[in-house]
């Protein structure tokens, strides 16, 4: 158990997870926004959450490239983003879908419910995503070994 707690505190205790939910939490407030939108003119919710995230995702795509994870935006970093997201919009519009048609829970607020979830898978999936695909640098913009 102790060396479970420490692979979670190594992972998510740091500078790194803390500059993501920074940016999270703006991005959510955007995703929210734009869903409640949605809903409010009639698009169904599943759909609403799946535009939401998705439009908002430009916003967490810049800023987290930047100061999450210090590299320059590229081609090829930013069509690769969008594959980060892909469980957590999954989960999330799943959520929202079972929350509002089976617990009849609040159409406009169901999308929240999915962020204890959503935000701790994406931060792993997206980490995956940027190593992999992303090039290192300091933001001085000198290369980083």
């Amino acid at each position: 158990m102790k060396k479970i707690w420490e692979t979670l505190k190594k992972k998510f205790m740091n500078k790194q997870f803390l500059t993501f939910g920074m940016i999270g939490v703006c991005n959510t407030l955007i995703s929210q926004g734009l869903y409640m939108l949605f809903v409010s003119g009639n698009v169904a919710v599943s759909i609403a959450s799946v535009l939401g995230d998705v439009l908002s995702m430009v916003f967490s795509y810049f800023m987290n490239i930047h100061f999450t994870y210090h590299q320059k935006p590229s081609w090829k970093s930013a069509v690769t983003f969008p594959l980060s997201y892909i469980p957590g919009v999954i989960i999330s519009a799943v959520m929202v879908v079972i929350v509002v048609d089976c617990f009849h829970g609040p159409t406009l607020w169901a999308k929240l419910i999915s962020l204890p979830i959503y935000f701790p898978l994406n931060f792993l999936c997206m980490n995956l995503v940027v190593k992999r695909f992303g090039k290192k640098t300091i933001v001085d913009g000198t290369k980083e070994s």
